[in-house]
């Protein structure tokens, strides 16, 4: 959108260019003289929101709401200024309800699953993501989604193995996906493949890891196939002596 020389419309250009809070600070400029504009204070809320200044953001948003219906960008802003001053029931209602509308971008989608995964419905994360499969049908990461929403919601992992699979197609360079398909093979009880998954893994990938559970499984799976160069390099990630 072009600038104006409205305050809301420079506004406006500062948020798009990232410029949040010289974005807030000219918006103050137009709700003085524009006190009930719902537009204005839903993009007060989203900066807020942006800014990680989340109860502000969601005054701002509540606000917004009274004066006119919010737009799906901000009705997921204010389920998640919601959820991060604890407020998680309301938070909850509002993410489930944006689950049953026809949302069909790709990113708000993802927004929605993490949201949705923030507040622990992991089935309806997983949905909302093989629906971002659908918008998307390139997109790994929507489909290591479905995956991660469905072994949080307790799915067998026989149900979750081919979708990682189909990512790490996909996206063969993403370590940590295959790191997720050791733990889904571990579980089946096929260490052995579980191995080959990650048996070409380099020095930089393992110490990209964070996840001390991820590690010890990999030591472990190292370990038990004799390559224990891998396995060292995994116990000294996670600090322990080999």
């Amino acid at each position: 959108m072009a600038c104006t020389e409205s305050a809301y419309h420079r506004a406006l250009c500062h948020y798009y260019h990232g410029s949040y809070v010289e974005a807030v600070d000219v918006l103050q400029l137009h709700l003085q003289k524009f006190p009930e504009d719902p537009s204005a204070w839903e993009l007060k809320g989203v900066l807020c929101h942006a800014l990680c200044d989340f109860e502000p953001g969601r005054q701002a948003l509540e606000h917004a709401r009274t004066l006119q219906g919010l737009s799906v960008s901000g009705q997921l802003a204010l389920a998640d200024c919601y959820a991060q001053v604890d407020q998680v029931e309301m938070a909850t209602a509002v993410y489930c309800h944006l689950a049953q509308l026809p949302i069909v971008d790709a990113e708000v989608l993802a927004r929605l699953a993490r949201g949705l995964g923030m507040v622990q419905q992991f089935a309806l994360a997983a949905d909302v993501c093989q629906r971002a499969c659908h918008v998307d049908i390139e997109s790994h990461n929507a489909r290591y989604g479905v995956a991660y929403y469905m072994s949080k919601a307790g799915y067998p992992p026989e149900l979750i193995r081919p979708i990682l699979v189909a990512a790490i197609t996909m996206a063969p360079e993403v370590f940590f996906y295959r790191v997720a398909l050791v733990t889904v093979l571990s579980r089946l009880h096929q260490n052995d493949q579980a191995y080959l998954a990650i048996a070409d893994a380099t020095v930089q990938e393992i110490q990209s890891l964070k996840c001390s559970c991820c590690l010890q499984r990999l030591a472990h799976i190292y370990r038990e196939a004799g390559d224990n160069h891998r396995a060292d390099h995994c116990c000294r990630r996670l600090g322990i002596a080999s």
